[in-house]
């Protein structure tokens, strides 16, 4: 029994040993192991290339390094010509490890150091320097979580907002007053000035600063007095709350925490709730260089008979590594350029106790932070949650003059049964776009199909391995190209015009080959609608039934088949196999596509689910 209590005592030393490292100390020794996780990355990386330097497809990186000219403007020989085409094999390699392994990007960027003043009321043997401090008493109107203090007050033990230091603890509870250093400041108090009853007395501290790290943290320490059963049930017990308001001064990060003794973030004496010290983490990747409002609110009870009260220290200069309500989200590192679809987007969620998840929603971003495709996802099994983008989530409305993204998680969930505040995050890259389509004019796809609702806005080549589907208008003044290397089908509705300069084709070739012109309008013409201007037309490989409610056999004849594809008409990959079967019993009643491959060609049918 001693040699437990000892280990205890041990690790509670330890404890206290980490906790009092400075900032700077936590952020060096979080840069070693950046920086030592970036020297085992190289290793995997070389081990990788070795391993894959012979039998990767370097097809396109043969077809760039041969066009590669010496400064004579002559092409590569010799020596030359293989030194550029191995370390272009490299290249390539590595930048298949990261598709492969995306999370170990961040081993590759380093953390700005954070800077703040007075971050501890240190200052001057301390004050409140930086800070802010407004209280109301109101006598009617209190609404949980919606109480908004207006009238100026400066800190002093006359009012709701003191400075304290730790000669002494807390008075009610016994607790430290002080995290680290000497001075802290505290929100409310356990007396009602003048002895007020049924005033509601809410406090509010603000600190604004310029943002230079990707989270902020502070400490924190809560006393409640308790009304009991009914002011839980009817939401009135005293709270605490914090809001982040960014530079356009709207709300990206809301905390909300009522007393309430079932929440295990408190402890309880007699009819007081309260906490040891705590840590808050606030997640400001997204506000780097914006100057933003931190405000920190601590309300009585909404009847009028009930006090609380909190502690805050350590604003900056300060790490929370482990929050102590811990909801959390993370996504992994995402930077596409050119993306290939469908395009998959993870990451991992953390709920504190007492929490519910409810979903995670993703949002994908224009450049002017416009919100321009949203994906729920309703599942995160052990904290994990993956989905995949397509090409249609970014341009839901058709292809437009967007072409970076920016991709935003937010957590939903409840607490106690109440819902709160998301929490979001974006994608943890380096400043820049996570998508970006930018001079990707000749992209591939396996499937482009443009709705009746999707005008076509812009002069584009659009190319798809597959085929091109269109109900669509094109912009008078355009030039548009439609290229597939199967079919094109312009079905009723869709109409070209060119009115001056305008031109519309449509072509049966491969990618970036234009082989056959099958159509072309010029000068509002209008094109008349067919179901297959181009098709392969195979005879040796059948399918029946056509339509199919549970099966679609595939007949190939003397071919193997060597895989298929069946794929939406938004060009999601549905279903994928090897056999001459395709199970369709739990698919939705629609037309897909069924792309084939044999051993000496490619088939493609157009099938439906009845």
């Amino acid at each position: 029994m001693k040699k437990i209590i000892f280990t205890l005592i041990a690790f509670c030393f330890s404890f206290l040993k980490i906790a009092a490292q400075s900032y700077s100390q936590i952020y060096n020794q979080d840069e070693q192991l950046r920086l030592e996780n970036a020297y085992v990355t190289e290793g995997e990386i070389q081990n990788f290339i070795n391993q894959n330097l012979n039998t990767y497809d370097f097809t396109q990186v043969i077809n760039y390094v041969i066009n590669v000219k010496d400064e004579n403007g002559q092409p590569l020989s010799g020596s030359d010509y293989q030194a550029t085409l191995i370390s272009a094999k490299k290249a390539r390699l590595r930048d298949a490890y990261f598709e492969k392994n995306p999370e170990k990007l961040q081993f590759y960027y380093a953390s700005p150091l954070q800077q703040c003043v007075n971050g501890s009321f240190e200052d001057n043997g301390g004050s409140v320097n930086g800070y802010n401090f407004f209280y109301n008493k109101i006598s009617s109107g209190w609404s949980i979580f919606n109480n908004n203090p207006t009238t100026p007050i400066t800190a002093s033990p006359t009012t709701k907002a003191t400075l304290v230091d730790n000669s002494a603890n807390d008075p009610v509870v016994g607790i430290p007053r002080v995290n680290t250093g000497t001075h802290a400041i505290r929100l409310g108090n356990q007396n009602y000035i003048g002895n007020e009853i049924n005033l509601y007395h809410v406090t509010k501290m603000t600190r604004t600063f310029t943002v230079n790290e990707s989270s902020i943290s502070y400490a924190f320490a809560l006393v409640f007095e308790d009304g009991g059963n009914d002011h839980v049930s009817s939401n009135t017990n005293p709270y605490y709350q914090v809001k982040l308001f960014d530079a356009s001064n709207q709300i990206v990060f809301m905390r909300n925490v009522m007393a309430n003794p079932a929440n295990p973030l408190f402890q309880q004496h007699n009819k007081i709730l309260f906490t040891n010290w705590l840590c808050e983490k606030i997640n400001t990747s997204r506000l780097i260089g914006q100057t933003v409002r931190l405000e920190i609110i601590l309300s009585d009870c909404g009847q009028g008979g009930h006090w609380g009260y909190g502690y805050f220290d350590d604003f900056c200069g300060f790490d929370c590594t482990i929050p102590s309500f811990n909801p959390g989200i993370t996504l992994n590192p995402l930077k596409k350029t050119c993306p290939t679809f469908p395009l998959p987007v993870s990451g991992n969620i953390a709920l504190p106790p007492n929490a519910s998840f409810t979903n995670v929603t993703l949002q994908i971003l224009d450049m002017s932070n416009n919100v321009v495709g949203t994906k729920i996802i309703t599942s995160a099994p052990g904290g994990a949650f993956s989905t995949d983008l397509n090409y249609s989530d970014f341009y839901p409305g058709g292809p437009n003059s967007n072409t970076n993204f920016n991709i935003r998680a937010l957590l939903n969930y409840t607490s106690s049964g109440l819902p709160q505040a998301p929490v979001s995050v974006n994608n943890t890259n380096p400043p820049g776009p996570d998508v970006s389509f930018s001079n990707c004019t000749s992209l591939c796809y396996e499937i482009f199909n443009f709705t009746a609702n999707q005008p076509i806005t812009n002069s584009m080549n659009y190319q798809a391995i597959c085929c091109i589907l269109s109900e669509s208008v094109i912009y008078p003044n355009l030039t548009v190209d439609f290229r597939a290397g199967e079919y094109v089908n312009l079905k009723p509705g869709f109409y070209a015009t060119a009115y001056n300069t305008g031109k519309f084709h449509a072509y049966i070739a491969r990618c970036d080959e234009n082989k056959t012109t099958i159509n072309s309008t010029e000068r509002g013409s209008k094109t008349s609608s067919t179901d297959n201007i181009s098709i392969d037309d195979s005879t040796e490989i059948k399918i029946s039934p056509n339509p199919a409610s549970t099966y679609i056999n595939i007949d190939s004849g003397k071919q193997k088949i060597v895989s298929w594809n069946l794929y939406d008409f938004s060009g999601r990959n549905i279903l994928n196999g090897n056999s001459n079967q395709v199970n369709v019993q739990s698919l939705p009643k629609a037309n897909y596509i069924l792309k084939i491959n044999t051993a000496n060609k490619q088939a493609t049918k157009k099938v439906s689910v009845k």
